[in-house]
């Protein structure tokens, strides 16, 4: 039988060594189960909150070190993505309140290969293959943008954080060619400031929205969870909030059995100390990546994460209620 290694009681997951409870009090198992978190923090690199030194790549994949030279596969004009248009009304986490789906048409769908963060359920982890990834152009991105039936583009991924320069630059000129399209940002909040705060402006602009993937609340599971800390992630929503408190909305994984009701209520709580009408969806797991042996999500733990988050929020929703066979309640 598996054993956390540190109290000795039972395992859920073999890539997890450590319990929910151990999880929660104790984060250098991290470093066990995450490449590269020497680099964070030594500056080589700004885009992001990780600050990463690049020896040969950065943790995101998207920068790298050739000649002594730090050069992108990346840049404002051109980037590692693929687009498809998703028809309108979509199945994106903010589809339940968004007025984007009340309408008819497309949705531009932008995903961004790279990641900021190393999550062990990450439910889109080919974006890690960044060496098949087509580059592509912002004019070629433009001509699809343009037609008329696109309603809204959502930028996400992995996530847009290590693009950004591209995101951002391909936003506003789509917004210089037409008034009437949304431009929204699914990510785990965890870029630089200020160009977080410029994402913004622009959903703010269009209308649109920003949705923070806020992974856990307890810093040392999130560690473990996710590779980083959850501090940056948790100063942006507060700036965003400040600036453009119309654009947020956020969404939690209910990771079996480590991201629990504690987790969810101080979440909500979180979320509710700038504003209690602020969307928040809960969505059900599907065993992905490095954690396919957690089954999906107990329908015990989503009842009492929804519970919590209603004592604290006006608009909760749940995502994935298929994978649970319908409605829960």
């Amino acid at each position: 039988m598996r054993e956390c290694i540190i109290c000795k009681g039972s395992l859920q997951s073999s890539s997890i060594p450590v319990c929910p409870k151990c999880a929660k009090e104790r984060w250098e198992v991290a470093e066990t189960l995450h490449e590269g978190l020497e680099l964070i923090g030594r500056g080589d690199c700004g885009v992001c909150s990780n600050m990463c030194g690049i020896e040969k790549e950065g943790l995101c994949r998207i920068r790298y070190r050739e000649g002594g030279i730090i050069r992108s596969r990346s840049s404002r004009n051109r980037a590692l993505l693929h687009a498809y248009f998703d028809p309108l009304p979509t199945n994106c986490c903010n589809s339940w309140f968004c007025r984007g789906s009340r309408m008819r048409g497309f949705n531009l769908a932008v995903f961004y290969y790279g990641c900021n963060f190393d999550c062990l359920y990450c439910q889109n982890w080919s974006h890690k293959n960044v060496g098949v990834a087509s580059s592509v152009g912002i004019d070629e991105l433009l001509s699809h943008a343009l037609r008329r039936d696109v309603k809204c583009i959502c930028h996400f991924g992995g996530s847009p954080e290590p693009q950004i320069g591209f995101a951002l630059n391909f936003s506003r000129k789509v917004l210089e060619k037409r008034e009437d399209i949304m431009i929204c940002w699914e990510w785990n909040g965890a870029g630089k400031k200020e160009f977080a705060l410029r994402a913004a402006e622009l959903s703010h602009t269009s209308n649109g929205t920003v949705k923070f993937d806020l992974k856990a609340w307890n810093e040392n599971l999130h560690r473990i969870l996710t590779g980083r800390s959850n501090k940056p992630v948790l100063r942006n929503f507060s700036a965003i909030f400040d600036r453009f408190p119309e654009v947020i909305s956020a969404t939690t994984l209910l990771v079996p059995y480590y991201v629990d009701e504690e987790e969810v209520e101080r979440i909500a709580e979180f979320i509710a100390s700038h504003d209690t009408s602020i969307p928040y969806s809960l969505l059900v797991f599907h065993p992905d990546y490095r954690l396919t042996d957690l089954p999906v999500t107990p329908k015990e733990q989503v009842f009492e994460c929804y519970k919590k988050a209603k004592k604290h929020l006006k608009n909760v929703s749940i995502g994935n209620l298929h994978l649970l066979g319908g409605v829960l309640m």
